[in-house]
């Protein structure tokens, strides 16, 4: 598949119009910015115009290490509590 994968998200944020006059709605207008490359870049990676991971860069630099890593503990959490169903899952029954 090539192109559009999201039918050219990233596209609507570059071209959203709204006033900048403020320094809220600049920093807004460049995080926007910054959205709106990551959103490219992973329209790209899922229609196999890039290879994975190629979006991760562009990722970080929108929302950052800090939520990456937090994003990454909670997928431990969720790892270890199915690993623990499982387990429990397994072992009911069996002798000690």
């Amino acid at each position: 598949m090539s192109g559009g994968a999201m039918n050219y998200l990233y596209r609507r944020l570059e071209d959203a119009i709204f006033d900048t006059s403020t320094t809220e709605r600049r920093a807004f207008r460049e995080h926007l910015s910054k959205v709106a490359q990551a959103l490219h870049d992973i329209e790209w990676v899922d229609s196999g115009d890039s290879g994975p991971g190629d979006e991760n860069a562009a990722i970080r630099a929108c929302v950052g290490d800090a939520a990456v890593l937090e994003a990454a503990i909670d997928r431990a959490h969720e790892a270890h509590r199915e690993l623990t169903r499982e387990l429990e899952r397994a072992c009911r029954g069996r002798p000690a």
